[in-house]
């Protein structure tokens, strides 16, 4: 699987095996519940363990593995009924996000939103999904950025991450969505230039509440599909 990864010289080998190692789980490439052997890793990556289980003490603080002593490491699982509770933190943690980056969002901040609102249209119009999916994630990223507060920062990343491998895992194209999901992208930085605090986070939730009603339709009734 890790192959045609290359160590770029610049990374240590633990930051080699994180980024592999997170790079695959939230693309799903590496499933939940499935179990990581270090040994296996170390051959497949052409590493040593230490490294390796460096890097899985990293994402197991990140949420991402559980290590459980004398049993072994997984990928942390999965479920439907996570959309519900990982959606409204989301909302809450970006509702603060905007708050704050009202008050001190500069010219740079808001330009360089309205520059990655600029490329998801831009991969809407190819209808690249997963471009767009990855450039909304760093949309939303970019916004709790700007609060400067890093517990925020790490929390937000935190869900976001679980978003990310929650849609990967369960949720089926949703281009019919992505239009007033991007009318809801641009109203957000239009609102954070003029520092409408009251709109912005009206827009925020109206954003959050859509994606939960999406994900409900989209994954009710669905069992879970975690690695036995």
């Amino acid at each position: 699987m890790f192959n045609s990864i290359e160590l770029p010289k610049h990374r240590t080998k633990e930051e080699y095996a994180y980024e592999v190692l997170r790079t695959a789980i939230l693309h799903c490439e590496l499933k939940p519940g499935e179990k990581l052997v270090v040994d296996a890793l170390s051959v497949q990556m052409g590493i040593s363990p230490i490294p390796i289980r460096t890097a899985l003490q990293r994402l197991q603080s990140e949420g991402l593995v559980e290590i459980t002593p004398h049993t072994g490491t997984i990928v942390s699982e999965l479920s439907p009924s996570d959309f519900e509770p990982v959606s409204r933190l989301l909302e809450k943690l970006e509702i603060l996000a905007c708050e704050v980056a009202a008050e001190q969002a500069t010219d740079a901040d808001i330009a360089r939103l309205r520059e990655i609102v600029e490329e998801l249209e831009q991969a809407l119009a190819m209808n690249n999904l997963e471009r767009w999916a990855e450039k909304n994630i760093e949309f939303h990223s970019a916004v709790a950025h700007i609060s400067n507060m890093k517990l925020l920062i790490d929390f937000s990343t935190r869900i976001l991450d679980t978003w990310t491998r929650l849609r990967r895992w369960y949720l089926p194209p949703i281009i019919a969505q992505l239009p007033e999901a991007q009318h809801e992208h641009r109203q957000m930085v239009d609102y954070l230039a003029a520092r409408d605090i009251a709109k912005l986070t009206q827009v925020v939730s109206l954003h959050s509440q859509r994606l939960r009603e999406y994900a409900h339709q989209a994954t009710t009734n669905l069992p879970d599909k975690s690695t036995p």
